[in-house]
């Protein structure tokens, strides 16, 4: 592993510091924190864990990502740093983080699309609850004007614009949220094979590698459908990946 990698790991978790103060001395969190400037790298990893439990943050998130890092668990910090993305998906430092071990692996590390950005700026509900009072509100000003048989004011017609617009921001948006949560990781040491059909006995169908992110396509009992982002295509065992809403 990058020993860059390493040294900004390490600054990074300092700086998080500025930012718990508010949290009991005691708490799991802040006792993560101390284990890992100790060192200890499994100590910090079982706290972090612990305090996930108790509320799931972002920095509890990337906090574990590091842990797993410097246990040689890459493809868990993967996971992780998603994870924290996906909570504060305008985190450039978890976005860096993330892109720079997933290189360590030979993943691709390109930045997410601008249209990822936009709809992670809300959270699926409200894109939801936006797109539903645009389209009533869009019925609304084209059906009124007809029934009183008015002319349409400007105050309408801008009414119109603004309805439009949200729904067409809100509707891709819902879409691209739901989709992003229907990925995971693979979480394994090293490569893996896919499967024809959801047993071990199966014939490979391509093969999976570590950190890589994949679509899920279907599950069924202890096993997932995905494709990866390398375009391979089978089932893989719940073991050894993880969706990013789990």
């Amino acid at each position: 592993m990058s020993s860059f990698f390493r040294t900004f790991a390490l600054y990074s978790l300092t700086a998080i510091i500025a930012f718990a103060t508010t949290s009991e001395p005691a708490s799991p969190f802040q006792s993560g924190i101390e284990s890992y400037q100790n060192s200890e790298y499994k100590k910090a990893k079982m706290q972090f864990t612990d305090a996930l439990e108790l509320n799931e943050t972002a920095a509890a998130r990337h906090n574990l990502g590091l842990a797993y890092f410097q246990l040689n668990a890459p493809a868990e910090t993967v996971w992780q740093l998603e994870r924290a993305q996906l909570l504060e998906p305008f985190n450039a430092n978890y976005r860096y983080k993330l892109e720079a071990v997933r290189q360590e692996l030979g993943l691709f590390a390109g930045s997410p699309k601008w249209t990822i950005f936009v709809s992670q700026a809300l959270p699926t509900d409200t894109w939801i609850i936006i797109a539903t009072i645009s389209f009533w509100l869009l019925l609304a000003v084209f059906i009124l004007p007809r029934i009183n048989d008015t002319k349409v004011s400007i105050s309408l017609k801008a009414l119109r614009l603004v309805s439009i617009a949200a729904l067409i921001l809100s509707t891709p948006s819902i879409w691209l949220n739901l989709r992003l949560l229907q990925t995971g990781t693979v979480i394994t040491g090293e490569a893996t094979s896919l499967h024809a059909a959801p047993a071990s006995a199966a014939p490979e169908s391509g093969t999976a590698r570590p950190g890589e992110r994949a679509h899920i396509l279907d599950q069924y009992n202890h096993f997932y459908e995905i494709e990866t982002e390398g375009q391979a295509i089978g089932w893989i065992s719940k073991d050894e990946f993880r969706p990013l809403a789990d």
